[in-house]
């Protein structure tokens, strides 16, 4: 489970430092769509890492049962 934690802090600050650069190279942004690109690429994220540490704990307590 840690190692799975580990690989989710890993996405999300990757995701978020590869956007910070992004938005770095773009010439015009305004504050606002900034604060929106990076509020809505957190949340989705967030989201699917909330999805990977459900099905994840729900393998280990499959196999757990098995064994």
């Amino acid at each position: 489970m840690v190692m799975l934690m580990g690989l989710i802090m890993l996405v999300t600050y990757g995701t978020n430092f590869f956007l910070i650069r992004y938005l770095k190279q773009r010439p015009h942004i305004d504050v606002i769509e900034k604060l929106s690109m990076l509020l809505g690429i957190n949340m989705s994220v967030l989201f699917l890492d909330g999805i990977l540490l459900f099905v994840g704990k729900l393998l280990i307590d499959t196999v757990e049962i098995i064994e």
